[in-house]
């Protein structure tokens, strides 16, 4: 039966049931009530664009129907933007049109509340509520071919490094740790995307790990903080900045308190933002997270600590700028969801964002690429959060197979992003991961997929990156013995 054949029957039911032969007619249902739907609760495989017909007992007020009161949200619990018409003849019915469609392979509802009024001003006897399942669209994947080893060419193995795009197509890759409970690095190299490395001479003027390095408007990189020792743990407050036109490093500005795992965010002026992070509290010994934060002007080459403070302390957080100019804070607490915001016009913290459905304690962050601030997984979670001005905060329509922390995340332009690698502390014996999982954008989330795919080796507390030629870069990494990893690999964005 076509679906042509369902709403005719639909028609021929309510007239049978509300008009009735001779005399004046049958008698009206006593309440106003929805007496049929298409798509029919239930419903498979629906197309994307599929307009929804929902029937009442009696003639609707068109003023009554609002996004409230007659709504479609996917299992994300995204609202699906759409039109609603209550057309001419018969005026019982309601025609909803998504503006720019349902999710692919996603359970949706339609929620009519008793807030629908007839044209006598009677309220619908009961809320409603039906689903459907929607019609499959195919994600785009990467294959094993695009996933392109470049061996071995990092001069030296590294983890808890950081990776950062420069001026020319480069990358700068900086400290991190040779092997688990020796000392951190003090040296850098140069990544070139043929995947080469060069050594760069002189070498950076500290050793550190977990360290905050960005790429300034100017081209340079400011390396701050960071940790020189994890065993015992040894939070450092230096700053030095690399020049890619001279190709040399010199001592920057010292940071008011030392912290490793903070985030920092590039504002709008070329200011750097350095938020929370691991520190040492005053006795030298116990381990903090660190609740303040502060800001570089990279003119002055002076640190100024933030009026205010976070409203919890956070390390391993993520942080991006927004199109206005604020800075959106998420995750860095264990097992406490956590989001707070730097407003631009106060320079101060605020607490307006609400609070996000998970922790992302050394969960991977990145920015769409359509901006919004995207954060995924960490110790405590297997799930996504995307922070969106005009809906808050958003959840993926699934979740992850695997938690795995230490793992990156890099968008690609066409607005997939890739979860690489990471630690799954959950397995028995705990393991590195050499999976790949995808994010899908759809509508204004996504799903997540297990790429058909594996690294060349497990990889967990790496670096990656978008290189100019769009390729994710992903650099080093921890092996199974402790060690730092040297490898080089790089992912096509397309076949």
């Amino acid at each position: 039966m076509t679906w042509r054949h369902v709403g005719l029957l639909a028609v021929l039911l309510f007239a049978g049931c509300g008009g009735g032969s001779g005399g004046g007619g049958g008698p009206e249902p006593v309440t106003f009530q929805v007496t049929s739907i298409l798509p029919r609760s239930s419903s498979e495989d629906v197309p994307l664009s599929e307009v929804i017909l929902v029937t009442f007992s009696k003639p609707v007020d068109a003023s009554s129907l609002t996004p409230d009161s007659f709504r479609v949200v996917a299992e994300s619990g995204d609202e699906i933007i759409g039109t609603r018409v209550v057309t001419p003849l018969p005026q019982t019915q309601v025609r909803f049109t998504p503006l720019s469609g349902y999710y692919p392979f996603a359970t949706h509802t339609i929620e009519v509340t008793t807030d629908v009024l007839d044209q006598t001003g009677e309220p619908l006897d009961k809320d409603y509520a039906f689903q459907f399942r929607t019609e499959e669209e195919g994600p785009v994947l990467p294959v094993q071919a695009q996933v392109e080893s470049k061996g071995n060419p990092l001069f030296t193995g590294r983890f808890l490094h950081r990776m950062t795009r420069i001026p020319g197509g480069l990358f700068l890759v900086a400290g991190g740790y040779p092997l688990d409970g020796e000392p951190a690095l003090a040296s850098a190299e140069l990544l070139f995307t043929n995947g080469t490395s060069q050594r760069i001479v002189p070498g950076p003027l500290a050793a550190r790990a977990a360290h905050v390095q960005v790429t300034l408007a100017d081209g340079r990189v400011l390396l701050a903080g960071g940790e020189s020792s994890s065993f015992p743990f040894v939070p450092v407050a230096s700053c030095e900045i690399y020049d890619p036109v001279a190709g040399t490093f010199s001592s920057a500005a010292v940071l008011h308190a030392a912290r490793s795992f903070a985030d920092a965010a590039l504002l709008a002026d070329g200011r750097v933002l350095v938020t929370g992070g691991q520190g040492l509290a005053n006795d030298g010994v116990t381990l903090i997270f660190r609740a303040d934060a502060e800001i570089y002007d990279p003119v002055a080459d002076a640190w100024t600590l933030v009026p205010s403070r976070m409203e919890t302390g956070r390390a391993s957080h993520f942080s991006a700028t927004t199109l206005a100019g604020d800075v959106v804070i998420i995750g860095g607490t264990s097992g406490l969801p956590s989001a707070t915001l730097w407003r631009e016009d106060t320079g101060a913290f605020s607490l307006q964002l609400g609070t996000p459905f998970f922790a992302h304690f050394f969960g991977a962050g990145t920015a769409l690429a359509d901006g919004r601030p995207f954060v995924a997984s960490g110790v405590d979670s297997r799930g996504v959060t995307i922070w969106d001005s005009r809906y808050g905060f958003l959840g993926a329509v699934n979740q992850m197979p695997d938690p795995r922390p230490f793992s990156t995340a890099t968008a690609f332009p066409d607005g997939r992003v890739l979860l690489i690698g990471g630690f799954d502390l959950n397995a028995s014996p705990p393991k590195i991961h050499d999976t790949i999982d995808v994010f899908h954008p759809i509508g204004a989330t996504g799903r997540i997929f297990r790429a058909p795919v594996t690294l060349p080796k497990p990889t967990s507390h790496h670096a990656s990156a978008l290189g100019s030629d769009g390729k994710v870069w992903i650099t080093g990494g921890i092996g199974t013995l402790g060690e730092g990893l040297r490898q080089v690999v790089a992912i096509r964005p397309e076949e």
